[in-house]
């Protein structure tokens, strides 16, 4: 079953992203991290963080930080390279993934909150990586405005 609206909430962090919705009245975090194993296959979030001090030629954190920007992750054992949205990507994939797990929903329309210092190019390389996880309508709100909103609503 696929969304019509736009409810669901995503916080795409640098250490940690959270997605929350109506279904569920919880709040569901996932680290910000991505390996890439020698086999090319992915570690999303609490797995990739638990061996990021021990692997860290094959794992990346904070690559929001380089949103926006032309630099490439370099994941040594696969010989592979991945641009900070194509990472973000993945995290917004494994929230969407979790959310389904616990309501049964598939989400493809979410609201993601972003730096209010993010500036074009930071906002447009998030866009981006909302299209290549399958999030197919995704307005951007700067999180002081989505605190100032929630506060409102609460």
């Amino acid at each position: 079953m696929s969304r019509t609206t736009i409810d669901i909430g995503i916080d795409l962090g640098t250490t940690n992203s959270a997605i929350a919705g109506p279904e569920t009245d919880k709040i569901t975090v996932v680290p910000s991290v991505v390996r890439l194993t020698e086999n090319g296959e992915l570690e999303i979030g609490h797995e990739a963080r638990k061996v990021l001090g021990t692997d860290p030629k094959n794992t990346a954190s904070e690559f929001k930080r380089l949103m926006g920007t032309t630099t490439k992750i370099t994941f040594e054992a696969s010989g592979t390279t991945k641009t900070p949205e194509e990472l973000s990507a993945e995290v917004l994939k494994a929230l969407r993934a979790v959310y389904r797990e616990e309501t049964g929903l598939e989400i493809d329309r979410a609201v993601i909150t972003v730096p209010a210092l993010f500036e074009i190019p930071q906002n447009e390389a998030t866009e981006r990586a909302a299209a290549l996880a399958g999030i197919v309508e995704a307005p951007l709100l700067q999180e002081p405005i989505a605190a100032a909103l929630a506060y409102g609503f609460g």
